[in-house]
């Protein structure tokens, strides 16, 4: 043992106090070169909150921790050096510490990758949204390589969500978010946080122009913390999208209309909710039958001279595959986006797969008997 480590555990231990026993623990471990187990009991000891006041941390590292950093695990050691980081008074000496230590684990990929989202995460904090936005855009490509979930996957979704979010890019915003659900388990997490994350989510899908598909968020446990709550509302707004129901959309306008964002983009949501009403209509059809479009003006509740411009927004945003008959006033449409579906659709498609089956059995049928005269 060093002699400047000595000095330092022979302080604390001589200070006393509900950390007492621990210092004595630490000291054994350390003595006993027990790496492993001593940064398991490092990891849940920088996390006291006796000890988030001050620089007691900054002088743990300085006098403990880095004696020894180069023998453990260094994602570990990143994972430790994380909330040591955050009792810096500065936030740019804490982001030269970080950028510090990355020099020292840079045999380790992911343990340079989460360096680089703590440093994110600080720009982020600082308003310097530049420099946050370059750190997302170099390591958005560096995760998608990845063939596994990593316990760094989280960490990086929620940097880059909060980032879009503060931008306002809510397409971006609501495929982070979605992908940071994704990698962390909401069962532990605080109702408050769970309702709050589901509010900003559904708004985000609402508010973002190239979001389709509703079946997904409606569908993810995260949306329970607003049931029966006073934003239930949310909840019935993105049902009503992901059908296409005008109706309900109309219906609901009075509660919707008083959150600021979506009443400021009424428009960009009426365009919406006639695109999907037009894909549901479609996929109900199943590309059996023409719409016309009186049908789909009256679903819609649009003009039926803007049938023809909705189809055309329709088709231009791939969201359904088919022609226009501009004579006869019909839609031809045999393709809609595929989309996560509710009950409702599943049986839409279930009765058409049943129709099918029996198309194909009458063939078979037809075919078998004409054969035995062809035969004959």
């Amino acid at each position: 043992m060093s002699s400047r480590v000595e000095n330092y555990l022979t302080e604390r231990k001589a200070i006393g106090g509900p950390l007492a026993n621990e210092w004595l623990e630490l000291e054994s471990l350390y003595q006993s070169r027990l790496w492993h187990e001593l940064t398991l009991r490092v990891t849940a000891f920088v996390h006291r909150e006796e000890l988030q006041q001050g620089e007691q941390l900054r002088s743990f590292y300085e006098n403990f921790l880095s004696d020894f950093e180069h023998r453990i695990n260094q994602l570990a050691l990143v994972e430790i050096i994380i909330p040591i980081s955050r009792t810096f008074k500065q936030v740019d000496e804490a982001i030269l510490f970080i950028q510090q230590i990355r020099e020292k684990v840079k045999a380790n990929s992911l343990a340079v990758l989460l360096c680089d989202v703590t440093i994110g995460k600080a720009y982020l904090v600082t308003k310097n949204l530049n420099e946050a936005k370059k750190i997302i855009e170099d390591l958005t490509p560096k995760f998608d390589e990845l063939d596994h979930l990593t316990t760094v996957h989280s960490r990086f979704y929620d940097l880059a969500s909060n980032y879009y979010r503060v931008m306002g890019n809510h397409s971006e915003y609501y495929q982070n978010a979605l992908k940071y659900l994704g990698c962390v388990d909401i069962s532990v997490m605080v109702l408050k946080e769970k309702a709050e994350r589901a509010f900003n989510l559904g708004l985000a899908a609402l508010l973002a122009e190239n979001v389709y598909n509703f079946g997904e968020i409606l569908q993810h446990p995260v949306l329970d913390a607003l049931k029966n709550t006073r934003e239930q509302w949310l909840i019935d707004l993105l049902q009503a999208f992901n059908i296409g129901d005008v109706e309900k959309y109309e219906a609901l306008k009075p509660v919707w209309q008083i959150q600021p964002d979506l009443r400021m983009a009424e428009g960009i949501l009426k365009r919406k909710i006639t695109l999907l009403c037009l894909m549901d209509m479609i996929f109900v059809a199943g590309g059996v039958r023409a719409l016309s479009f009186s049908d789909v003006a009256a679903r819609t509740k649009l003009p039926v001279e803007q049938v023809e411009l909705l189809a055309m927004k329709a088709l231009s945003l791939g969201l359904v595959r088919g022609s226009i008959d501009q004579v006869d006033e019909k839609l031809n449409m045999h393709w809609v986006k595929p989309r996560v579906l509710d009950l409702r659709q599943v049986g839409t498609l279930k009765k058409r797969l049943d129709q099918w089956t029996n198309d194909v059995k009458q063939m078979s049928a037809l075919v078998e008997h004409q054969a035995e005269d062809i035969l004959s």
